[in-house]
């Protein structure tokens, strides 16, 4: 099956063959989603499904970010600093698991130093 799903996200051969254009695009789109759904969970804090997706298209920017051989390929990589930032405001406001089985403490450095 061929058909995106913003659920499964993108695969790692899609993650791997996209274009600097294409990384950009798609890490301003789940940015902007993630903001989004934010401002949705905050009119209707039982909203459990927007404060999931709030998490999820933001660690779903970073970790195509970090995995995109893309990124090498920009001159300017700020187009993820938001994505750091927006982070930042959820790790402290939000109930979240950091990705790859590693410690909110060590999750929330890494943040600081990017």
């Amino acid at each position: 099956d061929d058909e995106f799903s913003w659920e499964s996200g993108f695969s790692h051969s899609e993650i791997y063959s996209m274009g600097p254009k294409s990384l950009v695009t798609i890490v301003k789109t789940l940015i902007g989603s993630s903001k989004l759904w934010q401002r949705i969970f905050l009119s209707d804090f039982n909203n459990e499904e927007a404060e999931r997706r709030v998490i999820k298209c933001c660690m779903d920017a970073l970790d195509i970010f970090n995995k995109a051989p893309a990124k090498r390929q920009l001159s300017d990589r700020s187009v993820i600093f938001p994505c750091y930032s927006f982070m930042n405001v959820i790790s402290k406001t939000l109930t979240y698991t950091p990705p790859n089985n590693i410690s909110k403490v060590d999750f929330e450095m890494t943040l600081a130093e990017n």
